[in-house]
């Protein structure tokens, strides 16, 4: 009986759902293609040859992102209309490298380099998405901001 292991990638559809992947712990590889063009399937050997390696999903993702329907990444929106993926490595919400086209050397290494042993290295308090995600919704429950001094503001 063999165990069943999760995809080796997630494709993205919507900027929420990036927002959520990326506002999480671990090494998230980011692909960004364009819509004409199609991911890039000479990578995914390695990233199987990785994901093998690290069966721990919560301390490494790889994404497939379309340019033409990201809004949330201004690279995505850079990068739209060129024939290249375009590879953005981000951990714990912070983005570590950018690797342009499929360079599998430069990508396996990096993913080596920064995948952490496990998520509960990283710490969400760190995460920038994470935070702004968490201060949108604060702000959506109308709930007060505190200021330097400690003192309460006003609800906005």
């Amino acid at each position: 009986m063999t165990a069943l292991l999760p995809p080796t990638q997630y494709h993205i559809e919507t900027d929420a759902e990036l927002e959520s992947k990326l506002g999480s712990k671990g090494l998230k590889v980011v692909e960004i293609f364009s819509e004409w063009c199609g991911p890039c399937k000479s990578v995914l050997p390695t990233f199987r040859r990785i994901r093998l390696d690290r069966d721990d999903e919560n301390a490494l993702l790889f994404l497939t992102l379309c340019a033409e329907k990201c809004n949330f990444l201004e690279a995505a929106k850079e990068h739209r209309g060129k024939s290249e993926p375009l590879f953005l490595l981000y951990r714990n919400g912070q983005l570590k490298a950018r690797i342009e086209g499929a360079n599998t050397p430069a990508l396996n290494q990096q993913v080596l380099t920064l995948t952490p042993a496990n998520a509960d290295v990283d710490d969400l308090e760190e995460n920038p998405i994470y935070l702004a995600k968490m201060e949108r919704e604060r702000i959506a429950r109308g709930e007060t901001v505190k200021d330097s001094k400690g003192g309460k503001k006003g609800k906005k």
